[in-house]
């Protein structure tokens, strides 16, 4: 039987003396060897990887040197582990990517949708322009997926279904990075079409340090070292992290994940919020991030305060709460 997750209070919203909201969830603090400290218990409960197994599963574009093949820039490698907000840059990035391979956005099978950017988003109203397949925000992952299915010989047309022996080859690389045997995995399909694995969020962390922390793939590192928001994009958790930073590295998941790399310490924390609720999400791993003392910056909280504010604020202006985290990660 299953053991549900004992998830802890996290983030607490007063207002007036009174909590009126609560979030939930889970946290770790990790390396190598193991957990350091952790809030809340999973109890070993397994959760889908969601947008981060991203980097994980385009991985072998280093182990296939396909970055060297198709000389693929920091920015392109970047693209390819994205949950872009869908810009004009990001689709550019794209297009190159599968030009270099002889592949057009015909070849994707990602399916168009709406992009998260809101400059897009109005670009496209004011053009009267269609939804296409690259603004989907997992379009670059679908890109190293053609690349990959080039080079190992495998049928470009059905790369994203269960029977293409891609499934097999990239859920054995995400095992072998979070150490853990398939049978001990749960697989199903992500909503961008292709496989995604469930591991417990030990595991998760520990595939993130087995990928960062390897000079094998000094070459992710520096992608979204360099590169923050195309790993997302403006107002992005994780592209914000990376930014303000300096020195760390960020990916967030749906559903409430988000995983930080510190790559000097070579430790990690991974975050899951119950309610899979994003400001939560977000205010929660920042909080995490200024107990460890990770950011390096001084003016880490000035220069994320479009997704970090504790401040209750009325819609004239008025300040009628807070937003208080209830845990210490320490």
């Amino acid at each position: 039987m299953i053991k549900e997750p004992e998830y802890a209070a996290l983030l607490k919203y007063r207002r007036n003396g009174l909590t009126e909201q609560i979030h939930y969830g889970v946290i770790l603090h990790m390396n190598k060897d193991g957990i350091i400290s952790k809030i809340g218990e999973d109890k070993g409960y397994k959760f889908y990887h969601r947008s981060c197994m991203k980097p994980l599963q385009v991985s072998p574009l280093i182990d296939l040197a396909l970055d060297k093949k198709y000389n693929l820039s920091e920015e392109e490698i970047a693209v390819c582990c994205a949950s872009h907000t869908g810009d004009l840059y990001h689709q550019e990035i794209i297009k190159n990517i599968l030009k270099k391979a002889g592949f057009s956005e015909d070849d994707l099978l990602c399916h168009p949708h709406e992009p998260l950017s809101k400059d897009e988003q109005n670009r496209l109203i004011k053009n009267n322009l269609e939804i296409q397949k690259l603004h989907n925000n997992c379009s670059g992952k679908h890109s190293a997926m053609l690349l990959i299915c080039k080079e190992l010989g495998f049928n470009t047309k059905n790369y994203k279904d269960f029977e293409n022996p891609l499934s097999d080859f990239i859920i054995k690389q995400v095992c072998n990075l979070c150490e853990v045997d398939k049978k001990e995995i749960v697989i199903s399909k992500d909503g961008c079409g292709l496989p995604v694995t469930a591991t417990t969020l030990e595991a998760l962390g520990r595939g993130f340090l087995n990928l960062f922390c390897d000079n094998k793939y000094e070459k992710i590192k520096s992608a979204f070292l360099n590169n923050p928001y195309v790993i997302g994009g403006k107002n992005r958790l994780d592209s914000e992290i990376i930014n303000a930073s300096g020195n760390l590295i960020a990916k967030v998941g749906a559903c409430g994940l988000c995983v930080v790399i510190n790559t000097q310490k070579q430790e990690c924390i991974v975050v899951k919020i119950a309610d899979s609720n994003m400001d939560a999400r977000s205010i929660v791993t920042i909080d995490t991030l200024l107990q460890l003392k990770w950011p390096e910056n001084d003016n880490f909280t000035d220069q994320i305060k479009n997704i970090y504010c504790k401040d209750i604020i009325s819609q004239d202006n008025t300040l009628l709460g807070d937003i208080y985290s209830c845990f210490d990660i320490d």
